[in-house]
Protein backbone atom coordinates (compact mmCIF):
# COMPACT_ATOMS: atom_id res chain seq x y z
CA UNK A 1 0.00 0.00 0.00
CA UNK A 2 1.34 3.44 -0.93
CA UNK A 3 1.97 6.32 1.39
CA UNK A 4 -0.93 8.32 -0.07
CA UNK A 5 -3.38 5.52 0.57
CA UNK A 6 -2.29 5.39 4.20
CA UNK A 7 -2.86 9.11 4.50
CA UNK A 8 -6.34 8.85 3.01
CA UNK A 9 -7.58 6.49 5.69
CA UNK A 10 -6.19 8.64 8.49
CA UNK A 11 -8.31 11.34 10.07
CA UNK A 12 -10.32 12.33 13.07
CA UNK A 13 -12.55 9.26 12.79
CA UNK A 14 -9.87 6.73 12.12
CA UNK A 15 -6.65 5.85 13.98
CA UNK A 16 -3.96 4.38 11.75
CA UNK A 17 -3.44 0.80 12.68
CA UNK A 18 0.30 -0.22 12.58
CA UNK A 19 1.07 -3.89 12.02
CA UNK A 20 2.61 -5.61 15.02
CA UNK A 21 6.11 -7.12 14.70
CA UNK A 22 5.90 -10.90 14.32
CA UNK A 23 8.98 -13.24 14.08
CA UNK A 24 7.62 -15.71 11.57
CA UNK A 25 10.95 -17.74 11.49
CA UNK A 26 10.98 -18.37 15.19
CA UNK A 27 7.40 -19.45 15.12
CA UNK A 28 8.12 -21.95 12.41
CA UNK A 29 11.19 -23.43 14.18
CA UNK A 30 9.27 -23.92 17.40
CA UNK A 31 6.46 -25.56 15.54
CA UNK A 32 8.80 -27.99 13.78
CA UNK A 33 10.10 -29.21 17.15
CA UNK A 34 6.61 -29.88 18.50
CA UNK A 35 4.93 -31.22 15.36
CA UNK A 36 5.13 -34.77 14.02
CA UNK A 37 3.22 -36.88 11.56
CA UNK A 38 1.83 -35.68 8.18
CA UNK A 39 2.33 -31.95 8.97
CA UNK A 40 6.06 -32.39 9.54
CA UNK A 41 6.87 -31.80 5.93
CA UNK A 42 8.54 -28.46 5.05
CA UNK A 43 6.28 -27.43 2.02
CA UNK A 44 3.09 -27.58 4.06
CA UNK A 45 4.58 -25.45 6.79
CA UNK A 46 5.52 -22.64 4.44
CA UNK A 47 2.12 -22.72 2.77
CA UNK A 48 0.35 -22.29 6.11
CA UNK A 49 2.57 -19.41 7.10
CA UNK A 50 1.86 -17.66 3.76
CA UNK A 51 -1.91 -17.89 4.27
CA UNK A 52 -1.62 -16.49 7.80
CA UNK A 53 0.49 -13.56 6.60
CA UNK A 54 -1.94 -12.76 3.80
CA UNK A 55 -4.92 -12.75 6.25
CA UNK A 56 -3.15 -10.36 8.62
CA UNK A 57 -2.30 -8.00 5.74
CA UNK A 58 -5.91 -7.95 4.51
CA UNK A 59 -7.33 -7.17 7.96
CA UNK A 60 -4.76 -4.50 8.79
CA UNK A 61 -4.42 -2.69 5.47
CA UNK A 62 -7.30 -3.46 3.06
CA UNK A 63 -10.36 -3.56 5.42
CA UNK A 64 -10.13 0.15 6.39
CA UNK A 65 -9.96 1.07 2.70
CA UNK A 66 -13.28 -0.71 1.97
CA UNK A 67 -15.16 1.11 4.78
CA UNK A 68 -16.90 4.34 3.51
CA UNK A 69 -15.54 7.66 4.74
CA UNK A 70 -17.53 9.60 7.33
CA UNK A 71 -20.24 11.93 5.90
CA UNK A 72 -21.32 13.65 9.04
CA UNK A 73 -23.19 16.90 8.47
CA UNK A 74 -20.66 19.69 8.99
CA UNK A 75 -23.24 21.73 10.77
CA UNK A 76 -23.83 18.94 13.20
CA UNK A 77 -20.11 18.58 13.79
CA UNK A 78 -19.70 22.28 14.29
CA UNK A 79 -22.50 22.15 16.81
CA UNK A 80 -20.57 19.58 18.83
CA UNK A 81 -20.23 20.89 22.42
CA UNK A 82 -16.69 21.58 23.58
CA UNK A 83 -15.25 19.12 26.06
CA UNK A 84 -14.17 21.03 29.13
CA UNK A 85 -12.54 20.00 32.38
CA UNK A 86 -15.89 20.58 34.05
CA UNK A 87 -17.65 18.20 31.72
CA UNK A 88 -14.99 15.57 32.35
CA UNK A 89 -15.44 15.95 36.06
CA UNK A 90 -19.23 15.59 35.68
CA UNK A 91 -18.91 12.30 33.88
CA UNK A 92 -19.56 13.44 30.29
CA UNK A 93 -18.97 10.81 27.71
CA UNK A 94 -15.52 11.08 26.06
CA UNK A 95 -13.89 9.01 23.37
CA UNK A 96 -11.97 6.14 24.91
CA UNK A 97 -8.29 6.47 24.18
CA UNK A 98 -6.38 3.32 23.55
CA UNK A 99 -3.15 2.70 25.29
CA UNK A 100 -0.03 3.68 23.45
CA UNK A 101 1.02 1.07 21.05
CA UNK A 102 -2.34 -0.85 21.28
CA UNK A 103 -4.46 -0.95 18.01
CA UNK A 104 -8.36 -0.69 17.98
CA UNK A 105 -9.79 -3.86 16.48
CA UNK A 106 -10.97 -3.71 12.83
CA UNK A 107 -14.32 -5.27 13.81
CA UNK A 108 -15.02 -2.46 16.30
CA UNK A 109 -14.08 0.15 13.73
CA UNK A 110 -16.44 -1.52 11.23
CA UNK A 111 -19.31 -1.39 13.79
CA UNK A 112 -18.64 2.26 14.52
CA UNK A 113 -18.62 3.05 10.81
CA UNK A 114 -21.92 1.22 10.29
CA UNK A 115 -23.51 3.08 13.23
CA UNK A 116 -22.29 6.40 11.86
CA UNK A 117 -23.71 5.65 8.41
CA UNK A 118 -27.09 4.56 9.88
CA UNK A 119 -27.16 7.71 12.03
CA UNK A 120 -26.43 9.90 9.01
CA UNK A 121 -29.25 8.23 7.04
CA UNK A 122 -31.75 8.97 9.82
CA UNK A 123 -30.35 12.48 10.11
CA UNK A 124 -30.89 13.08 6.38
CA UNK A 125 -34.52 11.86 6.63
CA UNK A 126 -35.05 14.01 9.70
CA UNK A 127 -33.70 17.11 7.95
CA UNK A 128 -35.94 16.49 4.91
CA UNK A 129 -38.99 16.18 7.17
CA UNK A 130 -37.98 19.30 9.08
CA UNK A 131 -37.62 21.31 5.87
CA UNK A 132 -41.06 20.12 4.70
CA UNK A 133 -42.65 21.05 8.00
CA UNK A 134 -40.92 24.40 7.96
CA UNK A 135 -42.58 25.06 4.62
CA UNK A 136 -45.95 24.11 6.10
CA UNK A 137 -45.68 26.76 8.86
CA UNK A 138 -45.57 24.08 11.51
CA UNK A 139 -45.09 26.43 14.47
CA UNK A 140 -48.54 27.91 13.78
CA UNK A 141 -50.25 24.62 14.54
CA UNK A 142 -47.83 22.26 16.34
CA UNK A 143 -45.28 24.41 18.15
CA UNK A 144 -45.00 22.16 21.22
CA UNK A 145 -44.42 18.96 19.25
CA UNK A 146 -42.06 20.70 16.85
CA UNK A 147 -39.95 22.10 19.71
CA UNK A 148 -39.84 18.69 21.30
CA UNK A 149 -38.50 17.21 18.07
CA UNK A 150 -35.90 19.97 17.83
CA UNK A 151 -34.73 19.12 21.36
CA UNK A 152 -34.23 15.51 20.34
CA UNK A 153 -32.35 16.66 17.24
CA UNK A 154 -30.06 18.91 19.26
CA UNK A 155 -29.40 16.10 21.75
CA UNK A 156 -28.57 13.90 18.78
CA UNK A 157 -26.13 16.53 17.52
CA UNK A 158 -24.40 16.55 20.92
CA UNK A 159 -24.06 12.76 20.97
CA UNK A 160 -22.87 12.75 17.38
CA UNK A 161 -20.20 15.31 18.24
CA UNK A 162 -18.96 12.91 20.94
CA UNK A 163 -19.03 10.09 18.35
CA UNK A 164 -21.67 8.31 20.43
CA UNK A 165 -23.44 7.22 17.26
CA UNK A 166 -25.91 4.81 18.83
CA UNK A 167 -27.22 7.52 21.19
CA UNK A 168 -27.22 10.09 18.33
CA UNK A 169 -29.15 7.70 16.14
CA UNK A 170 -31.82 7.17 18.83
CA UNK A 171 -32.27 10.92 19.37
CA UNK A 172 -32.50 11.57 15.64
CA UNK A 173 -35.00 8.73 15.30
CA UNK A 174 -37.20 10.27 18.02
CA UNK A 175 -37.11 13.62 16.22
CA UNK A 176 -37.86 11.92 12.90
CA UNK A 177 -40.80 10.07 14.45
CA UNK A 178 -42.33 13.32 15.68
CA UNK A 179 -41.76 15.05 12.33
CA UNK A 180 -43.30 12.06 10.51
CA UNK A 181 -46.40 12.06 12.72
CA UNK A 182 -46.81 15.77 12.12
CA UNK A 183 -46.48 15.32 8.35
CA UNK A 184 -48.97 12.45 8.32
CA UNK A 185 -51.50 14.56 10.18
CA UNK A 186 -51.23 17.62 7.90
CA UNK A 187 -54.07 16.67 5.52
CA UNK A 188 -56.44 15.80 8.33
CA UNK A 189 -55.55 18.97 10.22
CA UNK A 190 -56.09 21.05 7.08
CA UNK A 191 -59.56 19.56 6.51
CA UNK A 192 -60.44 19.97 10.19
CA UNK A 193 -59.33 23.61 10.15
CA UNK A 194 -61.38 24.31 7.02
CA UNK A 195 -64.44 22.63 8.55
CA UNK A 196 -64.03 24.56 11.79
CA UNK A 197 -63.53 27.84 9.91
CA UNK A 198 -66.60 27.39 7.75
CA UNK A 199 -68.71 26.38 10.75
CA UNK A 200 -67.50 29.47 12.60
CA UNK A 201 -68.44 31.63 9.62
CA UNK A 202 -71.95 30.19 9.64
CA UNK A 203 -72.27 30.64 13.40
CA UNK A 204 -71.00 34.23 13.16
CA UNK A 205 -67.77 33.74 15.14
CA UNK A 206 -65.11 35.76 13.30
CA UNK A 207 -62.30 35.09 15.81
CA UNK A 208 -62.60 31.34 15.62
CA UNK A 209 -62.95 31.53 11.84
CA UNK A 210 -59.80 33.62 11.51
CA UNK A 211 -57.77 31.31 13.72
CA UNK A 212 -58.93 28.22 11.85
CA UNK A 213 -58.22 29.64 8.40
CA UNK A 214 -54.81 30.92 9.54
CA UNK A 215 -53.89 27.39 10.54
CA UNK A 216 -55.10 26.13 7.14
CA UNK A 217 -53.06 28.80 5.37
CA UNK A 218 -50.01 27.97 7.46
CA UNK A 219 -50.27 24.50 5.95
CA UNK A 220 -51.16 25.65 2.41
CA UNK A 221 -50.59 29.41 1.91
CA UNK A 222 -52.12 29.43 -1.60
CA UNK A 223 -55.28 27.40 -1.02
CA UNK A 224 -58.13 29.37 -2.57
CA UNK A 225 -60.82 28.15 -0.21
CA UNK A 226 -58.72 29.03 2.84
CA UNK A 227 -57.86 32.47 1.43
CA UNK A 228 -61.54 33.08 0.71
CA UNK A 229 -62.49 31.90 4.19
CA UNK A 230 -60.02 34.30 5.80
CA UNK A 231 -61.32 37.21 3.71
CA UNK A 232 -64.87 36.31 4.69
CA UNK A 233 -63.85 36.16 8.35
CA UNK A 234 -62.46 39.70 8.08
CA UNK A 235 -65.87 41.00 6.89
CA UNK A 236 -68.00 38.72 9.05
CA UNK A 237 -68.79 41.38 11.67
CA UNK A 238 -70.10 43.78 9.04
CA UNK A 239 -72.08 41.06 7.29
CA UNK A 240 -73.54 39.81 10.57
CA UNK A 241 -74.62 43.34 11.51
CA UNK A 242 -76.45 43.74 8.20
CA UNK A 243 -78.14 40.37 8.54
CA UNK A 244 -79.33 41.24 12.05
CA UNK A 245 -80.70 44.53 10.74
CA UNK A 246 -82.50 42.64 8.01
CA UNK A 247 -83.98 40.25 10.56
CA UNK A 248 -85.35 43.17 12.54
CA UNK A 249 -86.92 44.69 9.42
CA UNK A 250 -88.37 41.32 8.47
CA UNK A 251 -89.91 40.96 11.91
CA UNK A 252 -91.43 44.43 11.58
CA UNK A 253 -93.04 43.49 8.26
CA UNK A 254 -90.84 45.83 6.23
CA UNK A 255 -90.17 43.18 3.64
CA UNK A 256 -88.76 45.39 0.88
CA UNK A 257 -86.27 47.02 3.26
CA UNK A 258 -85.31 43.64 4.69
CA UNK A 259 -84.63 42.22 1.24
CA UNK A 260 -82.49 45.25 0.37
CA UNK A 261 -80.46 44.84 3.57
CA UNK A 262 -79.87 41.14 2.99
CA UNK A 263 -78.74 41.93 -0.53
CA UNK A 264 -76.24 44.44 0.85
CA UNK A 265 -74.82 41.69 3.06
CA UNK A 266 -74.49 39.41 0.04
CA UNK A 267 -72.78 42.16 -1.92
CA UNK A 268 -70.05 42.12 0.72
CA UNK A 269 -69.91 38.32 1.06
CA UNK A 270 -71.72 36.50 -1.70
CA UNK A 271 -70.85 33.15 -0.08
CA UNK A 272 -72.74 33.83 3.15
CA UNK A 273 -75.26 31.02 3.55
CA UNK A 274 -77.20 32.84 6.23
CA UNK A 275 -77.53 35.97 4.09
CA UNK A 276 -78.74 33.82 1.19
CA UNK A 277 -81.23 32.00 3.38
CA UNK A 278 -82.64 35.19 4.85
CA UNK A 279 -82.80 36.85 1.43
CA UNK A 280 -84.75 33.89 0.12
CA UNK A 281 -87.05 34.04 3.16
CA UNK A 282 -87.74 37.75 2.59
CA UNK A 283 -88.48 37.12 -1.08
CA UNK A 284 -90.84 34.28 -0.18
CA UNK A 285 -92.70 36.54 2.24
CA UNK A 286 -92.90 39.26 -0.40
CA UNK A 287 -94.22 36.70 -2.86
CA UNK A 288 -96.83 35.55 -0.34
CA UNK A 289 -97.95 39.13 0.21
CA UNK A 290 -98.26 39.79 -3.53
CA UNK A 291 -100.08 36.49 -3.99
CA UNK A 292 -102.64 37.23 -1.31
CA UNK A 293 -103.21 40.71 -2.71
CA UNK A 294 -103.74 39.33 -6.23
CA UNK A 295 -106.20 36.70 -4.97
CA UNK A 296 -108.21 39.28 -3.03
CA UNK A 297 -108.36 41.55 -6.06
CA UNK A 298 -109.44 38.66 -8.28
CA UNK A 299 -112.39 37.67 -6.13
CA UNK A 300 -113.36 41.32 -5.72
CA UNK A 301 -113.48 41.78 -9.49
CA UNK A 302 -115.55 38.59 -9.83
CA UNK A 303 -118.18 39.93 -7.45
CA UNK A 304 -118.37 43.16 -9.43
CA UNK A 305 -118.65 41.29 -12.72
CA UNK A 306 -115.36 42.77 -13.94
CA UNK A 307 -114.32 39.49 -15.46
CA UNK A 308 -111.34 40.65 -17.52
CA UNK A 309 -109.76 42.31 -14.48
CA UNK A 310 -110.47 39.21 -12.39
CA UNK A 311 -108.77 36.99 -14.96
CA UNK A 312 -105.70 39.26 -14.95
CA UNK A 313 -105.50 39.20 -11.14
CA UNK A 314 -105.79 35.40 -10.89
CA UNK A 315 -103.24 34.96 -13.66
CA UNK A 316 -100.77 37.10 -11.73
CA UNK A 317 -101.41 35.05 -8.58
CA UNK A 318 -100.78 31.85 -10.52
CA UNK A 319 -97.48 33.21 -11.82
CA UNK A 320 -96.37 33.84 -8.23
CA UNK A 321 -97.42 30.35 -7.13
CA UNK A 322 -97.85 28.04 -10.13
CA UNK A 323 -99.01 25.13 -7.95
CA UNK A 324 -101.72 27.06 -6.10
CA UNK A 325 -105.11 25.35 -6.45
CA UNK A 326 -106.94 28.46 -5.25
CA UNK A 327 -105.35 30.64 -7.91
CA UNK A 328 -106.11 28.07 -10.61
CA UNK A 329 -109.69 27.71 -9.41
CA UNK A 330 -110.21 31.48 -9.40
CA UNK A 331 -108.76 31.79 -12.88
CA UNK A 332 -111.04 29.03 -14.15
CA UNK A 333 -114.07 30.78 -12.64
CA UNK A 334 -113.14 34.04 -14.30
CA UNK A 335 -112.53 32.37 -17.64
CA UNK A 336 -115.76 30.37 -17.39
CA UNK A 337 -117.78 33.49 -16.71
CA UNK A 338 -116.04 35.31 -19.52
CA UNK A 339 -116.74 32.43 -21.87
CA UNK A 340 -120.35 32.16 -20.77
CA UNK A 341 -120.80 35.89 -21.21
CA UNK A 342 -119.24 35.79 -24.65
CA UNK A 343 -121.44 32.88 -25.69
CA UNK A 344 -124.59 34.63 -24.49
CA UNK A 345 -123.57 37.76 -26.34
CA UNK A 346 -122.87 35.83 -29.55
CA UNK A 347 -126.19 34.00 -29.40
CA UNK A 348 -128.07 37.25 -28.88
CA UNK A 349 -126.29 38.83 -31.82
CA UNK A 350 -127.08 35.79 -33.97
CA UNK A 351 -130.79 36.08 -33.16
CA UNK A 352 -130.82 39.74 -34.11
CA UNK A 353 -129.10 39.02 -37.40
CA UNK A 354 -131.58 36.23 -38.12
CA UNK A 355 -134.43 38.64 -37.52
CA UNK A 356 -133.15 40.92 -40.29
CA UNK A 357 -132.34 37.88 -42.46
CA UNK A 358 -128.60 38.50 -42.39
CA UNK A 359 -127.98 34.80 -42.60
CA UNK A 360 -124.25 35.03 -43.19
CA UNK A 361 -123.75 37.28 -40.15
CA UNK A 362 -125.91 35.04 -37.95
CA UNK A 363 -124.01 31.97 -39.12
CA UNK A 364 -120.66 33.50 -38.16
CA UNK A 365 -121.95 34.25 -34.65
CA UNK A 366 -123.16 30.70 -34.12
CA UNK A 367 -119.83 29.37 -35.30
CA UNK A 368 -117.98 31.68 -32.89
CA UNK A 369 -120.15 30.47 -30.01
CA UNK A 370 -119.44 26.85 -30.91
CA UNK A 371 -115.70 27.56 -30.93
CA UNK A 372 -116.04 28.48 -27.24
CA UNK A 373 -118.27 25.52 -26.42
CA UNK A 374 -118.87 22.93 -29.10
CA UNK A 375 -121.73 21.27 -27.19
CA UNK A 376 -124.19 24.16 -27.21
CA UNK A 377 -127.45 22.71 -28.60
CA UNK A 378 -129.02 26.05 -29.48
CA UNK A 379 -125.87 27.13 -31.26
CA UNK A 380 -125.79 23.86 -33.22
CA UNK A 381 -129.43 24.27 -34.27
CA UNK A 382 -128.89 27.90 -35.14
CA UNK A 383 -125.90 27.04 -37.31
CA UNK A 384 -127.90 24.43 -39.25
CA UNK A 385 -130.82 26.80 -39.73
CA UNK A 386 -128.79 29.79 -40.82
CA UNK A 387 -126.65 27.64 -43.12
CA UNK A 388 -129.77 26.53 -45.06
CA UNK A 389 -131.27 29.98 -45.23
CA UNK A 390 -127.98 31.49 -46.28
CA UNK A 391 -127.68 28.98 -49.14
CA UNK A 392 -131.24 29.80 -50.28
CA UNK A 393 -130.58 33.51 -50.14
CA UNK A 394 -127.35 33.26 -52.11
CA UNK A 395 -128.90 31.06 -54.82
CA UNK A 396 -131.89 33.35 -55.27
CA UNK A 397 -129.55 36.30 -55.62
CA UNK A 398 -127.62 34.49 -58.32
CA UNK A 399 -130.82 33.62 -60.22
CA UNK A 400 -132.14 37.15 -59.99
CA UNK A 401 -128.91 38.86 -61.00
CA UNK A 402 -126.20 36.79 -62.61
CA UNK A 403 -128.23 33.95 -64.13
CA UNK A 404 -131.54 35.62 -64.93
CA UNK A 405 -131.07 35.00 -68.69
CA UNK A 406 -131.09 31.25 -68.06
CA UNK A 407 -134.78 31.52 -67.20
CA UNK A 408 -135.46 32.01 -70.92
CA UNK A 409 -133.90 28.64 -71.58
CA UNK A 410 -136.30 25.74 -71.06
CA UNK A 411 -133.87 23.81 -68.88
CA UNK A 412 -133.04 26.87 -66.78
CA UNK A 413 -136.70 27.80 -66.58
CA UNK A 414 -137.69 24.36 -65.35
CA UNK A 415 -134.90 24.31 -62.77
CA UNK A 416 -135.78 27.75 -61.42
CA UNK A 417 -139.46 26.85 -61.33
CA UNK A 418 -138.76 23.73 -59.24
CA UNK A 419 -136.56 25.72 -56.83
CA UNK A 420 -139.23 28.42 -56.55
CA UNK A 421 -141.96 25.92 -55.70
CA UNK A 422 -139.74 24.34 -53.03
CA UNK A 423 -139.01 27.65 -51.35
CA UNK A 424 -142.69 28.46 -51.12
CA UNK A 425 -143.00 25.80 -48.41
CA UNK A 426 -140.85 27.80 -45.97
CA UNK A 427 -142.88 29.15 -43.09
CA UNK A 428 -142.30 32.72 -42.04
CA UNK A 429 -140.07 33.52 -44.98
CA UNK A 430 -139.38 37.07 -43.91
CA UNK A 431 -139.43 40.25 -45.96
CA UNK A 432 -136.13 39.66 -47.75
CA UNK A 433 -137.01 36.16 -48.90
CA UNK A 434 -140.52 37.28 -49.81
CA UNK A 435 -139.10 40.02 -52.00
CA UNK A 436 -136.76 37.55 -53.68
CA UNK A 437 -139.61 35.15 -54.38
CA UNK A 438 -141.72 37.95 -55.83
CA UNK A 439 -138.95 38.96 -58.22
CA UNK A 440 -138.39 35.35 -59.26
CA UNK A 441 -142.11 34.87 -59.85
CA UNK A 442 -142.16 37.84 -62.19
CA UNK A 443 -139.14 36.62 -64.07
CA UNK A 444 -140.71 33.19 -64.46
CA UNK A 445 -143.92 34.79 -65.72
CA UNK A 446 -142.02 36.80 -68.29
CA UNK A 447 -140.02 33.80 -69.34
CA UNK A 448 -143.24 31.85 -69.84
CA UNK A 449 -145.18 34.60 -71.75
CA UNK A 450 -144.86 34.42 -75.62
CA UNK A 451 -143.86 37.48 -77.61
CA UNK A 452 -144.95 38.29 -81.18
CA UNK A 453 -142.02 38.24 -83.56
CA UNK A 454 -142.10 39.08 -87.34
CA UNK A 455 -139.76 37.16 -89.68
CA UNK A 456 -139.04 38.34 -93.24
CA UNK A 457 -137.42 36.58 -96.22
CA UNK A 458 -137.29 36.72 -100.10
CA UNK A 459 -139.50 33.68 -100.75
CA UNK A 460 -136.42 32.11 -102.40
CA UNK A 461 -134.70 31.09 -99.17
CA UNK A 462 -135.82 28.12 -97.14
CA UNK A 463 -135.85 29.15 -93.48
CA UNK A 464 -135.28 26.91 -90.49
CA UNK A 465 -135.79 28.29 -86.93
CA UNK A 466 -134.08 26.23 -84.24
CA UNK A 467 -136.24 25.34 -81.20
CA UNK A 468 -139.29 25.78 -83.50
CA UNK A 469 -138.69 23.89 -86.75
CA UNK A 470 -138.62 24.41 -90.57
CA UNK A 471 -140.58 27.47 -91.72
CA UNK A 472 -140.10 27.02 -95.50
CA UNK A 473 -140.25 29.85 -98.06
CA UNK A 474 -141.99 33.07 -97.25
CA UNK A 475 -141.71 36.79 -97.54
CA UNK A 476 -143.16 37.51 -94.07
CA UNK A 477 -144.24 35.37 -91.16
CA UNK A 478 -145.48 36.26 -87.68
CA UNK A 479 -144.62 33.91 -84.81
CA UNK A 480 -145.45 33.82 -81.09
CA UNK A 481 -142.16 32.96 -79.33
CA UNK A 482 -141.22 32.56 -75.67
CA UNK A 483 -138.50 34.93 -74.52
CA UNK A 484 -135.00 33.66 -75.08
CA UNK A 485 -132.27 33.22 -77.65
CA UNK A 486 -133.00 31.85 -81.12
CA UNK A 487 -131.06 30.94 -84.30
CA UNK A 488 -132.56 31.10 -87.81
CA UNK A 489 -130.80 29.61 -90.87
CA UNK A 490 -131.65 30.33 -94.54
CA UNK A 491 -130.72 27.93 -97.38
CA UNK A 492 -130.76 28.55 -101.18
CA UNK A 493 -129.09 26.51 -103.90
CA UNK A 494 -126.01 28.21 -105.34
CA UNK A 495 -125.88 30.66 -102.49
CA UNK A 496 -124.13 30.73 -99.19
CA UNK A 497 -126.36 29.86 -96.17
CA UNK A 498 -127.52 32.79 -94.07
CA UNK A 499 -127.38 32.50 -90.23
CA UNK A 500 -129.17 34.97 -87.94
CA UNK A 501 -129.13 34.94 -84.11
CA UNK A 502 -131.67 37.02 -82.17
CA UNK A 503 -132.99 37.33 -78.64
CA UNK A 504 -136.66 37.65 -77.75
CA UNK A 505 -136.89 40.07 -74.86
CA UNK A 506 -140.30 40.49 -73.29
CA UNK A 507 -139.39 43.93 -72.01
CA UNK A 508 -138.34 45.29 -75.42
CA UNK A 509 -140.18 45.79 -78.72
CA UNK A 510 -138.88 43.43 -81.41
CA UNK A 511 -137.76 44.61 -84.85
CA UNK A 512 -138.47 42.28 -87.83
CA UNK A 513 -135.91 39.53 -88.26
CA UNK A 514 -134.68 39.19 -91.89
CA UNK A 515 -133.39 35.82 -93.10
CA UNK A 516 -132.39 35.45 -96.79
CA UNK A 517 -129.48 33.90 -98.69
CA UNK A 518 -128.32 36.36 -101.32
CA UNK A 519 -124.54 35.77 -101.43
CA UNK A 520 -123.92 33.72 -104.55
CA UNK A 521 -121.24 31.04 -104.43
CA UNK A 522 -118.52 31.64 -107.05
CA UNK A 523 -117.93 28.75 -109.52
Amino acid sequence: MSKNENENISGPDFTTIKPAAIDLTAAVTEKEKKTSGRFNKQPWLWLSLGVLSLTVAIVVFLLPLRLPPATTDPAAIDARPAVTEKSRSQGSRQPVKTQAGAAESPWKKAQQSELRRETQDILAQMLDAQRTLGGEGVRAWAEKEYDQAIQHAEAGDAEYGLQNFAQARDQYARALDIFTRLLEGIDGLFEKSMTTGNAALFEGDPEQAREAFKVALAIDPIDRAALLGLRRAETLDEVTTLINQGDALLQAGKLEDARTTYQQALDIDNHSRRAKQQLQLSEEKLSDRKFNLAMSSGFGFLEKGQLEQAQTAFSKALELKPKSRDARSGLEQARHRITSGNIDSLLKQAKKLEAIEDWQGALSKYEAALSLNGNLANAIEGKERTTTRNEIHNRLEQILTVHSARLFDPAGFNEATGFYNKILSISEPGPVLTGQLTKLSRLLDKADTPVQVQLKSDNLTKVILYKVGELGYFTSKDLSLRPGSYVAVGHRDGYRDARVEFFVDPDKSMQPVVIQSNEKIAL
